[in-house]
């Protein structure tokens, strides 16, 4: 547990000098000699420099809406780029995990410090997580190479239907188990000793809660890892109902393990698209230093925001960009 917990302090105090390095890097060194329009960003008349701080304001922005809905970054942002925008959807993709991955070091922090993520469950799910990541991440690698523009127009109008799905799973599943009842637990669960407890600062004392329906979870995962190597989306938003609806974790436990398991999996993942050339750092740096400050910012304001009010605008933006996305498609088909 400490060193779990001490590689993501270590990870989050040092995020924001790291960026701040890279920043200068890509702002005074070969930014002026990329050639946008033959790697899949199409050309732009304003400056380099515009270019950088027009990003970072608009992933802020995503960032803070981010926080306040309880969702990924990545999730807003790469649908949101992909349907509003000409960018290569490989290109969109790697910078979304490295907008998940970010976000969820430095959100893993507390959660690891506090004891309050389940590390025999991480240890169990992370496993077929990372592994369908990187299966994921492979076959994008495979569509991009191979399909070319009907690859682009296949991914744009999955992701289309897929993110419609999300919003419309945003809709349904709005019940959310505090501390869910677990009753029987059943045979494999109880083999593999996932019970555990952690101290409820709010309530001022220890919750234990067991583990249950384990194997339907495990599938669950493999099915949400693959989907977010594919589309470069961050898991959140899938992982925590996944631990708190079907296996029954308290969802503060289910947060902070989703929390964990993002930035393991968008850490494996992100490998294939960087060795394929999809990296671009006048595209990753800005969007990381958005994205940190307005996890920062959101973090503040949580409190005295309306949660369901923020929530009701994310399906909104999701609910455009799935559309947009679909048409998208059907026009490049």
């Amino acid at each position: 547990m400490r060193c779990f917990a001490g590689f993501f302090r270590f990870s989050s105090l040092k995020t924001s000098s790291v960026l701040i390095l890279l920043s200068a890097v890509l702002l005074f060194t070969s930014i002026h000699t990329l050639h946008p329009q033959e790697n899949g960003i199409p050309p732009t008349v304003v400056s380099p420099m515009l270019f950088f701080f027009a990003l970072c304001i608009i992933c802020m922005l995503i960032g803070i809406f981010a926080v306040l809905g309880g969702v990924g970054g990545g999730v807003i942002f790469t649908p949101l780029m992909m349907g509003f925008t000409s960018i290569d959807s490989y290109i969109i993709r790697t910078t979304g995990l490295f907008i998940a991955m970010a976000g969820a070091l430095i959100a893993a922090r507390p959660y690891l410090r506090k004891g309050i993520a389940n590390i025999r469950l991480l240890m169990l799910t992370a496993l077929p997580n990372v592994l369908f990541s990187i299966i994921g991440a492979f076959l994008a690698v495979y569509i991009h190479s191979s399909m070319g523009e009907t690859g682009e127009a296949l991914i744009r109008g999955i992701l289309g239907v897929f993110v419609i799905g999300i919003s419309i799973l945003f809709i349904c599943t709005r019940k959310r188990t505090e501390y869910p009842e677990t009753g029987t637990v059943d045979a494999f669960s109880k083999c593999l000793c996932l019970d555990m407890s952690y101290r409820e600062d709010s309530v001022g004392e220890k919750v234990s809660y067991r583990v249950k329906r384990t194997l339907p979870g495990i599938l669950c995962i493999c099915l949400i890892g693959l989907t977010s190597g594919l589309f470069g989306l961050g898991a959140g938003w899938a992982i925590v109902p996944v631990f708190n609806l079907v296996m029954l974790v308290p969802l503060k436990a289910a947060a902070a393990c989703s929390t964990v398991m993002i930035s393991l999996g968008g850490t494996a993942a992100v490998w294939p698209y960087i060795l394929n050339g999809g990296m671009f750092p006048i595209l990753v740096v800005p969007c990381l230093i958005g994205m940190t400050a307005g996890a920062h910012i959101g973090s503040k304001i949580m409190m005295k925001s309306k949660p369901s009010f923020i929530r009701y605008i994310i399906i909104i933006v999701l609910l455009c960009a799935g559309i947009r996305l679909c048409t998208k498609a059907f026009s490049m088909g």
